[in-house]
Formats: structure tokens, sequence, C-alpha cells
């Protein structure tokens, strides 16, 4: 038992050059910049949103810009406030569900009423800003579905606070995952995730594939983009930045984590094995999907190792060899990522502290385990609903 700190440490510097070898294969097969041609009238988009009055009026107007509202659906997802009449006042097609159905259903609803060849799915707090629709990518057969490059706002508004520290760290963050990860994939139109904040489809196989959702909301962007894959969908990158607003304070961003994002990511462990042994996929894919089945089932090892480097008073000065590794492994990463618009780099300081918040990603991951066992199977939040009963047609 003595000696089980000891190769707790060798653990975590195997971790470490793990997630170094995963960058270093990101970095050495990016993808040059797609070219675009927008021709807005060939897509409807979809805005499903539950209290969102103060989020649709900016969202709505940038986006009208190119998308007349009468071809801007949005979805009150059973909201408590003025969600819907602010839309209507908007001249949006508007469609209310008296009690929450939850945003998966809310799309699904809404994208049987789409006319359009292609539909843009949207959060209310997305701003499409200076953003082309790639149409072209779509029309020409060259994809069936485009992920954008979403990234937190750098300015101020709803509450969110855009250039505060925790605002730049996911900005970074956003990013770095935009920048290095999407690329890669995009070379063989295999990008595993497109952002719920914005994205591209093929209404066609929109409708086709709905009915595999299992409706649950965290992680249902993720899940989507898995469904679509496993039905041989080809999916890309434009490098077109769209704008999300980013937990403004550490509270929301824990809650958005622990509650949202991870337990998500847990959720859809059954589908990542299956796209890892479907026929017809590439390596790339393969490897991304061998690395998040890694995630989901190894990271509490890395994460124990971390505490017990920190409770061991003779073990402390390992935390700061994995500390100054990571370090050394972000350096290429932050000095690629720009901010697009000003192509300037993240602060030092983010640099600075990013291992210490990937580490505590890492101890979220582990936690949210226990909350995915929650959410799934006392609370039924997380609970599938796929039966007739749970449709929304009408």
């Amino acid at each position: 038992m003595s000696q089980l700190p000891n190769h707790l440490v060798w653990v975590a510097v195997f971790c470490a050059l793990v997630d170094f070898v995963k960058l270093l294969v990101e970095l050495l097969g990016r993808a040059e910049d797609r070219r675009i041609r927008s021709d807005p009238t060939q897509v409807t988009a979809v805005i499903a949103s539950r209290n969102g009055a103060e989020l649709l009026p900016g969202t709505i107007d940038e986006l009208a810009s190119q998308i007349p509202p009468e071809r801007i659906i949005v979805v009150d997802d059973g909201s408590t406030d003025c969600t819907a009449q602010v839309a209507r006042a908007k001249g949006c097609c508007v469609h209310r569900f008296a009690q929450s159905k939850g945003k998966a259903s809310a799309i699904n609803f809404a994208v049987y009423r789409v006319k359009t060849p292609f539909t843009l799915l949207l959060d209310d707090d997305t701003r499409m800003g200076n953003a082309s629709l790639p149409t072209n990518l779509l029309s020409e057969n060259a994809c069936d579905a485009v992920a954008f490059h979403v990234l937190p706002d750098r300015r101020s508004r709803n509450g969110a606070r855009g250039n505060n520290f925790i605002g730049k760290l996911q900005r970074y963050e956003y990013g770095k995952s935009m920048e290095i990860g999407k690329r890669f994939h995009d070379v063989t139109q295999s990008v595993s995730c497109i952002s719920g904040a914005a994205g591209l489809f093929r209404t066609v196989d929109l409708n086709a594939l709905h009915h595999e959702h299992s409706t649950v909301f965290q992680g249902e962007d993720l899940q989507r983009t898995i469904i679509h894959l496993l039905h041989g969908r080809r999916i890309v990158f434009a490098n077109e930045p769209v704008w999300t607003v980013a937990p403004a304070n550490w509270r929301q961003w824990l809650h958005q984590r622990l509650v949202g994002w991870y337990p998500g990511f847990i959720d859809q462990l059954p589908n990542m094995v299956r796209l890892l042994v479907a026929p017809g996929h590439g390596i790339r894919l393969r490897y991304e999907m061998a690395y998040n089945i890694y995630t989901v089932l190894f990271d509490w090892l890395k994460a124990v190792s971390l505490v017990v480097m920190a409770l061991t008073p003779a073990l402390r000065w390992w935390l700061l060899v994995v500390y100054l590794l990571y370090l050394a492994f972000e350096l290429y990463s932050w000095w690629v990522v720009r901010i697009p618009g000003t192509r300037a780099r993240a602060p030092l300081s983010v640099l600075l502290i990013y291992p210490v918040y990937g580490a505590v990603n890492t101890v979220l991951r582990t936690l949210s385990l226990g909350v995915w066992m929650y959410l799934r199977f006392v609370s039924g939040v997380m609970r599938p609903r796929r039966t007739a009963a749970d449709r929304v047609t009408a």
C-alpha cells in the first residue's frame, strides 16, 4: 500500500503524455479554410427557446440581415416569460408549448415545418455577426452538415461579462477546440460535434433521423452529430465565427459543466463505442472516439492521482512537474489560437492558468458520473424518451 501513491504519480504522467499525443496528432492534421458561398434563400432558421425574452431580440435582429423573420421559426418551450410575444413582435413564425418538452423535441417539432432544403439550428443567445451561411457546401454535395466556429462573446450582454477572466479562459478553450480539434476532422468530413449554438443541416436528414434522438437535453448536440455520423453523413467545419453567451462567473460555469456538459458526454458513451466499431469510418474519427472513451473510463484515475499528490507532502513537488508538462504542451496551441477579428492571442495569464483549469475540468468530469447516475436513474431527467407518446408533432 505504501507504494500506491508513487504508482499514482506515474499514472498522472502517463495521462499527460496521452493528452500530448492527442494534441500532437491534431496539430499535424489540420485543414485549411473551406471556400464558402452563401444563398440564404435556401435556409430556414430554427430557434428553440425557454425563457429567452431578453436574449431573442438581438439574436433575431442579427439573423434577419440574412434570413427574413418569416423564415425564422421560434419554438417557445414552456416559457414563463414573454418569449413567444417577443418573437411574434419581430415577425417570426412562433409555436408555443404550454409545458416544456425539451430542446430536442422543440427542434424536431419545428424542423417538420421547414420548407427549405437547409435548416440552421440556432440557440437563442447566438449572434451570427458577419458569419456567412455556407450553403454551397451542402448544395454542391461536399457534405451533409456544417459546424461553425463558435466562441464566447467578447461583449457584455444579458448578464454575461465577456471580457472578465473566466470569459477569456472559455474563449481560449473554445478557440482551441475549433482551431485544432474541428480542423483535424474537417479533412475527412468527420467533425465529431456540431455545437448546439449554431449548425447548418440538410432538412431531410433532420427529419429522417430525429426519431433516434433520446430527446435528453444534456449532450443533445453531441448526440445529434453522432447519429448523423452513424448514418454515414459527412460533417465539415466552416471557419465562420459566431458568438454565444458563456457563464459569467464560476458558479454558472460549475453548473454548466457538472450538470450539463459532462453528464451529456457520459450519456453518449454507448454511441461513441458504436461509432468506434462501425464500418466505413476513417482513422481520425475512430481515434477521436477512442480518446473520448478513454476519457470517460479513466478520468477518475487521473483525478485520484492528482488528489493523492496534493495530499501527500513528499509527492507535492510532482504537481509542479505535471503542471510544467501541461504548460509545455499548451505553448503551441496558445501560439496558434487567435481571437477572430483581432488576431490577438489569449492573455499570458490564460496560458499560465490553463493547466490548472484543465485539471479542474478533469475532476468535474469524474464527479459528473454521479450526477449522470442521479439524473438518469433517480430523477429521470436524462431518461430517454422515444415512444410515440413522447413525440411532439402537432
